[in-house]
């Protein structure tokens, strides 16, 4: 079987990037969510970023970026469809 050509190398990289990209949004959507749980049960995103050793200001912005607050519902439409 003879080697692939740079173009399928390449066209199959792109893939591969794609792919993992989505992994890495749906990674920080379900940390995301576990913050938001974390200040239900603590009270505040303070509370949480103390609990974690984590930076308060990561945790707002992992919230307010990826947190359920911010995803459409699940069946609204995108604009990229």
């Amino acid at each position: 079987m003879p080697d692939p050509t740079w173009r399928e190398r390449y066209r199959a990289e792109k893939q591969r990037h794609r792919e993992l990209l989505e992994e890495i949004s749906a990674s920080a959507q379900r940390r995301a969510e576990a913050l938001e749980e974390g200040v239900r049960e603590l009270g505040t995103k303070s509370a949480v970023a103390r609990d974690l050793g984590e930076d308060v200001s990561a945790v707002r912005r992992t919230i307010r970026e990826y947190g359920s607050a911010t995803l459409p519902p699940p069946d609204s439409p995108t604009t990229t469809e």
